[in-house]
């Protein structure tokens, strides 16, 4: 069931997940994954679909839009709607007039308090404020022990799912003429680099497509196609134009800030 899956730290994530599925159907217990990226999450429903009749299961995020999410896995029998979500929400305020906190400095203040990415999911900004969605394992710590962000001190309160208020995404949008969907062509033109340098980025193991890493930069890109790479950050295919007098493509991207 992973011989599809090329990156090896997936395969061993799916296989993981087989391991608590196999141990919900033999011990009649319930299990949780931690927070799986879109590409991580299709690898693992997958996995699950083939023991459907054995087990069900459910996804958990901040809301059905987010990005990242757990799975919670139980026996065919039980009804996963009364079981406890294996997610917590909480709200870190501060004031923070003086100097603007981005998620990064979020996310670096959690980490530094030796938590794993992996246990914590969507982050969402707001001006004095971000709400965010943990594994409930680790709720309690944050709340005893998360303090600062970046010099500044914060509190940190639980709040339920219907407080919790997503932030809008900014863009900047860029327009630009490639001679192909290729990979390599539109980090070009995105990032405005040689083709050259866009291979090696890609070849370097540095690009995911949609989450999913891609060594190939033959690779044709589509309309919402998302790019991630590593130390530029995220961009989405916005649009795809048509060609323009000369024979190029016109395409839109927006690149996240």
């Amino acid at each position: 069931m992973t011989l599809h899956i090329r990156d090896e730290e997936v395969k061993r994530l799916v296989c993981s997940v087989l391991d608590k599925a196999q141990s919900v159907i033999g011990n009649h217990d319930v299990k949780s994954t931690d927070f799986l990226n879109p590409y991580e999450l299709r690898c693992v429903r997958d996995v699950l679909n083939h023991l459907k009749g054995d087990i069900i299961y459910r996804e958990y995020g901040e809301c059905s839009q987010a990005e990242r999410k757990c799975v919670l896995i139980c026996p065919w029998y039980m009804d996963v709607e009364e079981i406890e979500s294996p997610i917590s929400f909480l709200c870190v305020g501060g004031n923070f007039k003086f100097r603007e906190i981005s998620h990064r400095d979020y996310l670096g203040s959690v980490m530094g308090l030796g938590i794993r990415r992996e246990k914590i999911g969507d982050i969402h900004v707001h001006e004095n404020s971000c709400h965010l969605a943990v594994k409930s394992e680790v709720a309690d710590f944050l709340h005893m022990n998360f303090n600062k962000v970046s010099s500044n001190s914060v509190n940190v309160r639980r709040i339920d799912g219907d407080e919790f208020t997503c932030s809008e995404q900014e863009f900047k949008a860029k327009n630009f003429t490639v001679s192909s969907l290729r990979l390599d062509c539109m980090l070009s033109g995105i990032y405005n680099i040689s083709r050259g340098e866009a291979s090696k980025m890609v070849s370097s193991e540095r690009v995911r497509v949609d989450f999913e890493p891609v060594v190939e930069s033959a690779k044709h890109l589509y309309e919402g196609g998302l790019i991630s790479v590593r130390g530029k950050g995220r961009a989405f295919i916005d649009s795809i134009n048509g060609n323009t007098k000369k024979g190029r493509i016109s395409v839109t991207a927006k690149i996240i800030i």
